[in-house]
C-alpha cells in the first residue's frame, strides 16, 4: 500500500474524529485531503480503506469509518444530525427575513452546522454576501433585526441564535486571503462545508468559482446539487429593489461610523494583528475573536507527525 496515501486517509479521519464526526466511505474519499497529483480515484480509494479496515487500522460499524475506541461517535452523529435540521428550518426562517435587508445577496450556514454536525447548545453561525459598497449598511440592517426579534446570542444562551460575524461583499468572494499558513487546513474544510440557504443572481455559483482553488488541497470534492437542499428562493425581488433605491451612497459612511463606534474594543485591537482572526474594511467584515483555525492546524500538523512516524 502507498504509504502517502494510508497517511492521507488516516489524516482525513483523524480530522473530523476532532469533531466527533465519522465518516462514510465516499466521504472518506471526496475530503481526502491530499496534492491533485496524489488523487486517488474511487475504485483507488475503496481498495486503500478496505486494507485499512482489515488491517484494523481504522473501524466500521453501520456504514461509518473511525478510530479505534471511538464506537460512541456513529450515535453521536446521528443525534446532531437530527438537531442540525431543526436548526436549519430556524435558519431558513431567518435568512427570509434578513434577506430582505437592501445589500444582502446570499446567505450560507458555515462551521459544524454546515455538515449538520451542531451541538444542542449551538448558535447559527451565517455567512453573508453583500451587494458591493453595501457591506456596512447591510450588516447594521440585519443585526438590527435579529436584535429587535430576539435572536441575536448573549450572555445568557446561544442555543439557535444567530451569529452575524462574517460579511464579505460580492467583489471580494476568494476567501484564500483570509488563510493562516500554506496549507490552512481547517480553513479548507470549512470553505467545503458551507451550507447556501439564500441566493440571488447565481451568487452561491459565483462563490464555488471564486474558491475553486479549495480544489489543490481537496482534488476529489464537489458541492454539487446536495449543497442546494436547504436554498430558499428569494421573492418579491421587485419590491426590495425599489426599498434598496430609497439607499444612498453618502448613508455608507454613517452606518460604517456607527458601527465602528459602538464596536467592542477588542475586535478594534484584534483588527490590528496579522492572525487574520478580525479583519475589518470596506469589503470584508470578518470578526472571529474566537477563530481556533491556528490552535486546529497545530493539532492536525502534530497527528500528521505522528502518522509520518
Amino acid at each position: 500500500m502507498n504509504a502517502d496515501l494510508w497517511s492521507s486517509i488516516i489524516l482525513t479521519i483523524k480530522y473530523f474524529d476532532l469533531f466527533d464526526y465519522p465518516l462514510k466511505k465516499e466521504e472518506i474519499w471526496q475530503w481526502l485531503f491530499c496534492a491533485p497529483e496524489e488523487r486517488l480515484t474511487w475504485e483507488e480509494a475503496k481498495k486503500v480503506i478496505d486494507n485499512l479496515t482489515g488491517e484494523q487500522k481504522i473501524v466500521i460499524a453501520n456504514g461509518f469509518y473511525f478510530l479505534l475506541g471511538r464506537e460512541k461517535i456513529v450515535a453521536l452523529r446521528k443525534e446532531r444530525e437530527e438537531i442540525s435540521r431543526g436548526k436549519i428550518k430556524k435558519a431558513q426562517k431567518m435568512a427570509r427575513v434578513i434577506a430582505w435587508v437592501p445589500g444582502v445577496r446570499m446567505i450560507a450556514i458555515c462551521s459544524n452546522l454546515g455538515y449538520l454536525n451542531a451541538e444542542q447548545e449551538a448558535d447559527i453561525d451565517f455567512f453573508i454576501v453583500t451587494k458591493r459598497g453595501r457591506i456596512w449598511s447591510a450588516r447594521f440592517w440585519s443585526v438590527a433585526l435579529m436584535k429587535f426579534l430576539g435572536q441575536r446570542p448573549n450572555s445568557k444562551t446561544a442555543k439557535d441564535k444567530i451569529c452575524l460575524s462574517y460579511f464579505v461583499s460580492e467583489d471580494n468572494l476568494d476567501l484564500k486571503s483570509t488563510a493562516i499558513g500554506e496549507p490552512d487546513r481547517h480553513l479548507v474544510y470549512l470553505l467545503s462545508q458551507y451550507l447556501p440557504i439564500y441566493s440571488e443572481d447565481n451568487l452561491w455559483s459565483r462563490l464555488v468559482v471564486a474558491n475553486s482553488w479549495i480544489k489543490n488541497y481537496l482534488p476529489n470534492f464537489n458541492y454539487g446539487p446536495e449543497a442546494e437542499r436547504f436554498l430558499i428562493r428569494p421573492k418579491f425581488m421587485w419590491l426590495k429593489k425599489i426599498i434598496g433605491k430609497t439607499q444612498f451612497d453618502w448613508e455608507e459612511a454613517r452606518y460604517k461610523k456607527i458601527q465602528l463606534k459602538i464596536m467592542p474594543p477588542v475586535l478594534k485591537e484584534m483588527m490590528k494583528c496579522s492572525d487574520k482572526k478580525v479583519i475589518i474594511n470596506d469589503q470584508m467584515l470578518k470578526l472571529h475573536s474566537n477563530d481556533k483555525r491556528e490552535e486546529i492546524n497545530r493539532v492536525i500538523s502534530k497527528i500528521q507527525e505522528t502518522i509520518s512516524k
